[in-house]
């Protein structure tokens, strides 16, 4: 019972922009990586406090009746098991001379050697194999688990040579979708989305496809966030959808497929780099559905965020949603949507800077502050100017938050150019011609 045999259920979580981090990491630096799998994970873990479980049916017995087994190990089941599991694992990384990352408890860090915790799943990071398997045999003492495979084996993501370096694709997942649609031979086309916002479409013709909608969605999500955020913007649309598609959203879904159709092959580039730069670039639609949704519907005067960072000119974090708050402006829909993309890049710059210490890789982050590119002046003001305006001065407090480190000279915004801001291909859907050039 809650608060007489156990007091905590939390468990801690992995943060998925810190393995995307250490993934790309990894893939630049050309890391050795190696995952490890616990069988049977939670009835591995030591059990605190005294926990009692009724013999098991073929233990009944004349006089059976008068016993109970006391736990010595924890059980799936137990409420409490999660946490036990991780307390138990995180112990043993501490006895072998890891240390926990302050930013992300699920990250542990070790000179040479970086381990990243998702449950009973354990991804080591190494600059050679050797270092790995001595810290796997040692931990093979006292665990029952077994070697699984690479990083690629983990997220199920390709990784092949490249003639600028490597490339990282999901073509197998993206066969599947098309499979799943049964388009595998329509023709394709040159963009994902349309220029026009996807709305509601309130009593518009019904679906006429057999295929899960949802389900679609749901492998077009994992794609759009693992390796391709060019379709990321187009995704999220549909999936807003996904309680009760009509024909509108079928064929928005359908048009991302035969996009798919034509780029089955791509995917993130690494390349190498002398130093490795952490940057993000913000960027927002103010009202973006206007003409797309009911008019007296709150939502068509949402605007959309859209955000991107990049480590070493890669895409390790991106992001495309709808605000939460209806901006009153251009300029607050912007400052919103960089606040937003914040809170990605703030966590992140101090998880690089863990890791160089323990990796030892020239970074921007040990010599100057991380970069923030803003296509809007007004934004960028704010920013970085403490002052409020009767135009600013209603923009809730969270989304002030980051000028501590502005001020702090970590984190810097800068202006750039509409036609250079990446985070463009996530808030709308563009003209091919600007599409492929954010794309490349």
């Amino acid at each position: 019972m809650f608060g007489l045999d156990f007091d905590e259920l939390y468990d801690a979580d992995l943060h998925w922009s810190t393995a995307d981090l250490i993934v790309s990491l990894s893939l630049s630096l050309g890391l050795k990586t190696k995952q490890v799998d616990y069988s049977n994970a939670f009835v591995q873990a030591d059990i605190d406090g005294e926990v009692y479980c009724e013999l098991p049916q073929e233990f009944l017995g004349p006089g059976a009746g008068d016993y109970v087994l006391k736990l010595r190990k924890s059980l799936y089941g137990l409420k409490q098991a999660p946490r036990l599991w991780f307390k138990t694992l995180e112990k043993s990384l501490h006895q072998r001379g890891f240390e926990s990352s302050k930013v992300d408890p699920c990250l542990f860090l070790k000179d040479d050697l970086i381990a990243v915790v998702y449950v009973d799943d354990v991804l080591f990071f190494g600059k050679s194999d050797a270092i790995i398997d001595k810290m796997i045999a040692s931990l093979k003492r006292d665990f029952d688990l077994n070697v699984e495979g690479t990083v690629e084996a983990f997220l199920g993501v390709e990784v092949i040579e490249h003639k600028d370096g490597v490339l990282a694709r999901q073509s197998g997942l993206t066969k599947r979708i098309i499979a799943a649609v049964g388009m595998e031979k329509a023709n394709s086309c040159q963009t994902p989305a349309s220029t026009i916002g996807l709305g509601a479409d309130v009593g518009g013709a019904p679906r006429k496809e057999s295929w899960s909608y949802p389900s679609v969605v749901g492998m077009l999500l994992y794609l759009a966030g693992n390796t391709r955020p060019d379709i990321a913007f187009a995704v999220h649309q549909c999936a807003r959808f996904s309680h009760r598609p009509l024909k509108v959203h079928e064929d928005a879904v359908k048009r991302i497929v035969r996009y798919l159709v034509g780029t089955v092959e791509k995917g993130l580039i690494f390349r190498p780099q002398d130093e490795i730069v952490l940057e993000a670039f913000a960027d927002a639609d103010f009202a973006g559905l206007w003409n797309s949704e009911d008019p007296q519907d709150p939502t068509c005067v949402k605007s959309r965020t859209g955000y991107l960072i990049r480590l070493g000119k890669v895409p390790v974090v991106w992001k495309s949603k709808l605000q939460t708050l209806i901006a009153v402006s251009t300029m607050e829909a912007e400052y919103v949507a960089l606040s937003m993309c914040m809170r990605e890049l703030i966590p992140l710059r101090r998880v690089l800077k863990e890791i160089q210490g323990v990796l030892n890789f020239k970074s921007s982050v040990s010599s100057a502050a991380c970069t923030l590119f803003e296509d809007n002046q007004g934004a960028v003001t704010l920013a970085n100017v403490p002052r409020m305006t009767p135009r600013s001065k209603h923009i809730a407090i969270p989304y002030h938050f980051f000028r501590e480190h502005v001020k702090k000279k970590e984190v810097e915004v800068k202006h750039i150019s509409t036609d250079d801001q990446l985070a463009d291909l996530l808030t709308k859907g563009l003209v091919e011609v600007k599409f492929k050039n954010l794309r490349d």
